[in-house]
């Protein structure tokens, strides 16, 4: 996104300012976008027009650690070590149960000892081993008994209050997700433990509370290796804002932030953009394909520029990996810019990592470039083994048998790709109930199977406008020509 703002504001500037710019964002920072896009209008500067749009229907009160100190001891967090404490945790299960008191208004069931109707509560956690540490303490707030000696059933409270928890994460089953859409039973209350991926976009349903341990998990690109990795992180105040707004789609509610306010007070307003904080191989390699400059000068008017140093790091490393020449031009050598070499059109090209292009490029020179173009395919998407929440054990089993004693992920991708393929060229899958049943038996995720294979798709048609030309998989172009039988 901050490229594509660099390369509107060049182009808007060079060639005509006679056309409209439109950004909408509900978090969008407008004092910067206004001074960014500001324009001569009878001889006076002035900052680009903006306008707001608030419609709200319903509010979400904010809560502090502060309004909820009686509840437990408060955690001891610091703005410089984001981290889930457990003092947190217990406080948020406190929380959770002490909300049946507010529901108790719309009617008590004294047979189970509950409300009749308990609203959904929307946990936002930076990601899955949060979410798992959550989903054990409601279960076992005293901890887990050993299965050896006790019933595990008499410990749990999920059981005893009528819980439903679901996950909500971009790694988990597509299947588990689409439980967060599914109305509760009587006298159950939905918890929904959540990553980023429920801030926007969605509206849940019957969401009054919200439990936010303001963090998140971010690509931070590591200024030493300039390779990036995820981080804890204390989330900004948009993104919490945004985490807020959720209770106050339907109904009005409450948002519980499990900091003290002066914490909160203390986050930064935004997330640092991703030129700031993520690997700039790819901008690069944009940026020398459009040929609109030398890299450093073109970035340097990002609304946010990048360190100039992580700039010369990135054009150093792609030097390294033959993505760009030594030599400009003729003889001229620019130790921070160059020329595009043939490999660096390629991973120009591909919509994937360069260490991925660079995986097919090899595979080109070896004979071996459809293999290659599936592994980073595979390695592009999320697994095609479906990942349970409860058990992760199946996903492991199934990915055993597919690796057929190799021990290896991207066999046993291959394999599961191709079962799949197979079956379906060869019209075994005459309804979708077969597939389906196919994909529970061996535990497979169709619709990320499909994405592996338009992917592929994808990558073929990218490397022939290269002339580089990948020999079609047998099934493949059975099952290309069955679904588009007009190219027949």
């Amino acid at each position: 996104m901050d490229f594509v703002l660099i390369l509107v504001r060049t182009l808007w500037l060079r060639n005509s300012q006679n056309f409209k710019i439109i950004l909408m964002s509900s978090t969008i920072e407008i004092d910067k976008l206004t001074h960014y896009f500001r324009q001569v209008i009878n001889g006076q500067i002035l900052p680009a027009y903006q306008f707001q749009i608030v419609d709200r229907l319903f509010d979400a009160q904010d809560m502090y650690l502060e309004h909820i100190q009686n509840y437990g001891l408060l955690p001891d967090l610091k703005l410089s070590e984001a981290r889930l404490s457990r003092e947190a945790v217990d406080l948020a299960i406190k929380l959770i149960k002490s909300f049946d008191d507010e529901d108790s208004m719309a009617g008590w069931d004294h047979t189970k000892n509950l409300p009749i109707k308990r609203t959904t509560v929307l946990v936002f956690l930076p990601g899955l081993l949060e979410m798992q540490t959550v989903h054990e303490a409601l279960r076992y707030p005293r901890g887990k008994p050993d299965s050896a000696k006790f019933n595990l059933d008499d410990y749990d409270e999920c059981l005893k209050f009528n819980y439903d928890i679901i996950s909500l994460h971009s790694d988990l089953a597509m299947d588990d997700q689409m439980n967060t859409f599914t109305p509760a039973k009587s006298t159950f209350r939905k918890i929904i433990l959540a990553t980023n991926i429920a801030e926007s976009s969605i509206t849940i349903p019957n969401v009054r509370y919200v439990v936010d341990f303001c963090l998140n998990k971010e690509m931070v690109c590591d200024p030493e290796t300039n390779y990036s990795c995820l981080q804890l992180v204390w989330a900004s105040k948009a993104n919490c804002d945004q985490r807020r707004g959720r209770a106050g789609r339907v109904a009005h509610g409450k948002c519980y932030r499990l900091v003290k306010l002066h914490l909160y007070n203390s986050l930064p307003a935004y997330q640092k953009p991703a030129l700031v904080k993520e690997s700039l191989d790819r901008v690069v390699l944009q940026e020398k394909k459009l040929n609109i400059g030398e890299p450093k000068s073109i970035l340097a008017l990002a609304l946010e520029p990048p360190n100039i140093n992580d700039i010369e790091v990135t054009i150093l490393k792609l030097k390294e990996v033959g993505a760009l020449t030594i030599h400009m031009g003729q003889d001229e050598i620019r130790p921070f810019d160059g020329d595009l070499t043939f490999l660096g059109k390629i991973m120009a090209a591909l919509s994937i990592d360069i260490e991925l292009s660079r995986l097919i490029a090899l595979g080109h020179a070896f004979g071996l470039v459809y293999e290659a173009v599936f592994i980073a395919a595979c390695l592009s998407t999320k697994s095609i083994f479906k990942i349970y929440y409860k058990d992760h054990l199946a996903a492991y089993k199934s990915k055993f048998n597919f690796a057929v004693g190799t021990f290896c992920d991207c066999q046993a991708f291959l394999n599961v790709y191709k079962t799949w393929l197979y079956h379906e060229s060869n019209q075994q899958f005459r309804t979708t109930d077969a597939e389906r049943r196919w994909a529970h038996l061996h535990n497979a995720d169709i619709k990320r199977l499909r994405e592996v294979h338009l992917l592929i798709d994808e990558l073929q048609n990218r490397l022939r406008q290269l002339h580089i030309f990948v020999p079609h998989d047998v099934e493949s172009d059975q099952m290309q020509r069955r679904r588009n039988p007009i190219t027949q």
